[in-house]
């Protein structure tokens, strides 16, 4: 019996160290690691649903701690079987066997070394992290972890995770965003449950060298920094109410130093330098992210700025976007100055504005800035610039694959460009196609036919191609439409837009009946005839050519005009020609012409709400703009201000800029043939610019029994905005001239005149406001309605001009010398002769101010030391001045004590000079 129980006590110990031996065998045996990493592979993957490779083993020392240690570990690819999705060289962690044997599974000492992970997003949407079969629930076969409630500080209790030499690359063939992180150091640990995670990192981005820091207390904000040599990232944040599963905020701050490494960061090309912040807040929360209150400031080197502020809202939801962007390509001290001409023409900045309505439309404003003009446009609807398909190339540009530029107001957009950009930062790869629908109404009348569809619209394309340095305009093709009133069509191409270079354009217009436009603009039609005009413009290099031709009816002008820029002193040399102007033709132009002024005078007129007289005297309402919505009163009265989307505008009129370019100037005129109701003449003179001064005439225009000799010149060096006229004209009648007027009160004389005067050049109401100089008119002959004098308050006085008062006055002469400052017009010697009796008027009139103060005594022939009866005075505005007659003043002396008329007395002198 004693044997027996020793031989089973043997079999017994035998087979308890053979247990052991196998199980040494099966967990820390080197003979069976390899076996060990299988079964743990199929394990892991069957646990997982993702396929894990154990490729060097898993080595297991046995303790009251086990310490496991496994070599090659590789996840491959469940969606691209070419790619390894994560590989670790060398894993290893210790786990309690008491843990482990109430089947907890608590790691500790978690260290990683040389793992690689690979990011990779193919251009259909296809991704190396994709799961291929999702159907597994991993979560429920999880062994419970021992406070770990999803909680990384709860898994982090005393521990660490370390991981040494880990790569991340990330790699997306849909934007070509390429980020290539390594990280020599990285590690989470937490002391104790109370404690908060520290995180600590040092490796780079991209070739950059990077710092990683970040403390995370349980339930506390929490801060994360990453620093770079010239940039700086920090996010300060908050967890939710009930922890991270409920969301979080946190504000972000980027500090950018130099610009450049941030573009290093991104692996995209160093185009520009200089520095700049960006400030955020992110928030989650509901399953919904935020992003508010951004500020992002770009300072270049160059002096070019963006400045970002707003709040994206909800982000994927366009609709809650409140946002303002301003770009400025020139420093405020930097700014170039206002300039006339398209040579000189600089864009400064564009400022976007972009404001959500809950529930509604979003307010939208695009302010684009030159410094020849600026546009201004604002109301209800889309983005006025947008961009998408964002990528990043393989020759490190962003591309802008979408961009869409609404140019215009929102509601009517008369440019719209679509296309996309290969060098955003560099302004390269540009092609962009242009759709254009402007209402002609809006040329003619911009407050009163904005978006009118009253005389048709321009419609039509164009593309652009190219870059900032050389951009080509092609496709150019546009033509009137809806109406009947007009027929517009222009095509052509610029080969650099930028530098006006390589030009073909044809314009061709055609009215039909200028009456119908007329009225049509509720204007009092004027019978004009068919106008028709083409011009076709070209250059080839340095060389321009252009060819114009107007006509009227019967009346026609050609226009010729050739300049080689190449040219040490470049000229432009041009002719005008014709071989039949009509007068009675051109004067319906002219009538037809005011009366499309009057439109101007109709805008003025509502802005300021005063009446308007019309050509038969009557007042008329102004044009009452729209009344500002209620809700949007504030947006409304900015609105009824500025109609017009273009505001500030300096760029002049083709000629006057000629004028201003410094370009010298030949032309000759010949009009062979100028035919009018007192037969026919001819016109030839010639117009020429050099070092800056112009020269006009000397001119001479004989028509009848009238003639018109005239020089003009400027000098831009002295005064670029004066223009001086200088001549006589003669044998004008009178009668005629009232006529011309529409004045239907009767007239006679011949009027003559001898002037030396300048004025400002931009406009005929500048002229006539900024005229300096004098001039003497005349007249012989001559009679007047005595209605006008009544009219005048002075035919009650029947003497004054005749000794009967009958329908016409007989006026022997008028002379008045009158001198002009600043639109001022001055006279003291004024003289008005009947047969009986010599008026003397002194006064001002100011034409700016549309004002006259003057005074006329009027004493019999001869008589001039006689006390004057009933001198009157004119006072007020021209429209309705304030004439009032009264009794005379005391009697005149010479101070000469002179008193006797000569013998030969001379006609429209006033008598008190001639006194001897």
């Amino acid at each position: 019996m004693v044997r027996w129980t020793k031989r089973i006590a043997v079999l017994l110990a035998g087979l308890i160290g053979f247990a052991f031996l196998a199980a040494w065998l099966l967990l820390s045996s080197s003979f069976l690691a390899k076996t060990r990493g299988e079964l743990t592979a199929q394990f892991l993957t069957q646990k997982l649903g993702q396929t894990v490779e154990i490729n060097g083993g898993v080595r297991i020392e046995l303790g009251s701690t086990l310490h496991v240690v496994t070599d090659g570990v590789a996840l491959p690819s469940q969606t691209m079987p070419d790619v390894r999705l994560a590989e670790i060289d060398h894993l290893s962690f210790d786990i309690a066997l008491g843990d482990l044997l109430n089947g907890q599974i608590n790691l500790s000492a978690l260290h990683v070394e040389g793992a690689a992970v690979q990011l990779i997003a193919e251009k259909d949407g296809t991704m190396s992290w994709s799961m291929a079969n999702k159907s597994n629930d991993t979560t429920s076969a999880n062994p419970k972890t021992k406070g770990n409630d999803g909680n990384l500080a709860g898994f982090l209790a005393g521990q660490s995770i370390k991981f040494v030499n880990t790569a991340v690359t990330y790699l997306d063939a849909r934007n070509g965003l390429d980020i290539d992180l390594h990280l020599t150091s990285f590690e989470l640990s937490q002391k104790d449950g109370s404690a908060p995670v520290v995180l600590q990192g040092a490796g780079s981005v991209n070739g950059q060298d990077l710092t990683l820091n970040g403390n995370f207390p349980p339930a506390q904000p929490f801060r994360v920094t990453a620093a770079f040599s010239q940039l700086n990232v920090k996010l300060e944040g908050t967890p939710g109410k009930d922890g991270y599963k409920s969301g979080f905020a946190t504000a972000i701050s980027v500090e950018i130093v130099e610009l450049a490494q941030l573009l290093e960061v991104l692996k995209l090309e160093k185009s520009v330098t200089g520095k700049g912040h960006v400030n955020a807040t992110f928030k989650t929360s509901d399953g919904a992210a935020y992003l508010n209150d951004l500020d992002v400031l770009l300072t270049l080197d160059g002096g070019q700025s963006l400045i970002l502020t707003g709040d994206l809202g909800k982000l994927g939801d366009p609709t809650d976007v409140s946002i303002d962007t301003n770009i400025r390509l020139y420093t405020d001290d930097n700014i170039p100055p206002s300039t006339m001409t398209l040579r000189k023409l600089k864009l400064i900045g564009v400022d976007m504005q972009l404001t959500a309505v809950p529930g509604g439309i979003p307010q939208r404003r695009m302010v684009i800035e030159t410094n020849g003009f600026t546009l201004d446009t604002r109301g209800e609807g889309p983005p006025p610039i947008s961009f998408s398909e964002i990528s990043r190339t393989p020759e490190g540009h962003v591309k802008i694959g979408k961009l869409v530029l609404l140019i215009g107001p929102p509601e009517a957009h008369f440019i719209v460009l679509e296309g996309s950009i290969d060098d955003a930062f560099k302004g390269k790869g540009i092609d962009i196609t242009g759709t254009m629908d402007l209402p002609i109404g809006s040329l003619v009348a911009a407050e009163r036919f904005q978006a009118s569809d009253t005389l048709g619209h321009i419609l039509g394309g164009f593309r652009l191609i190219g870059d900032l340095d050389k951009l080509s305009l092609s496709d150019l093709n546009a033509k009137s439409e809806d109406g009947d009133l007009f027929n517009l069509s222009v095509e052509g191409s610029i080969e650099n837009v930028l530098k006006v270079s390589n030009v073909m354009l044809n314009i061709e217009a055609d009215i039909p009946s200028g009456a119908d436009v007329l009225k049509t603009l509720d204007l009092t039609p004027i019978k004009t005839g068919p106008v028709k005009l083409t011009t076709k413009i070209s250059s080839h290099g340095t060389i321009w050519d252009s060819q114009a031709t107007i006509s009227v009816a019967d009346s026609q002008v050609n226009f010729t005009m050739g300049v080689d820029l190449a040219d040490p002193h470049p000229t432009v040399r041009g002719q005008i020609e014709s071989d039949l102007i009509k007068i009675s033709e051109i004067r319906e132009i002219v009538s037809a012409a005011l009366q499309l002024a009057k439109l101007n005078e109709q805008e003025d007129a509502a802005k300021e709400n005063t009446p308007l007289v019309s050509d038969d005297g009557k007042k008329t309402e102004p044009l009452v703009l729209p009344k500002p919505d209620q809700e949007n009163a504030e947006a409304s009265a900015e609105n009824t201000e500025q109609l017009t989307p273009f505001l500030d505008v300096t760029l002049q009129p083709l000629v006057q800029a000629i004028l201003l370019s410094g370009m010298d100037l030949s032309f000759k005129i010949d009009l062979r043939k100028i035919e009018g109701e007192k037969g026919t003449s001819s016109l030839t003179t010639d117009l020429e610019m050099k070092d800056n001064k112009a020269r006009f005439g000397p001119m001479t225009l004989e028509y009848g029994n009238a003639h018109f000799d005239l020089s003009g010149s400027m000098d831009l060096n002295k005064d670029s905005d004066s223009l001086k006229f200088s001549g006589t004209t003669g044998g004008w009648n009178f009668g005629e001239i009232m006529r011309e007027l529409k004045i239907k009160k009767r007239a006679s004389g011949i009027l003559n005149a001898k002037f030396d005067i300048s004025g400002s050049h931009t406009s005929m109401n500048d002229f006539l406001s900024s005229m300096n100089g004098n001039a003497t008119v005349s007249m012989r002959n001559g009679s007047i309605d005595s209605q006008l004098l009544d009219i005048a308050g002075l035919g009650v006085i029947p003497w004054l001009f005749s000794k009967d008062r009958g329908p016409r006055v007989s006026i022997v002469c008028l002379r008045a010398p009158l001198y002009f400052s600043n639109g001022r017009i001055t006279t003291k010697q004024t003289v008005v002769e009947t047969d009986r009796v010599q008026i003397v008027i002194a006064g001002n009139v100011d034409l700016p101010r549309k004002t006259l103060d003057i005074l006329g005594q009027p004493r019999r022939i001869g008589k001039p030391l006689s006390r004057s009866p009933w001198p009157f005075t004119a006072v007020g505005s021209f429209a309705k001045p304030k004439i009032k007659v009264k009794d005379g003043p005391r009697r005149l002396s010479r101070a000469d004590g002179a008193t006797t008329m000569p013998k030969r007395r001379r006609l429209c002198v006033p008598d008190i000079l001639q006194l001897k």
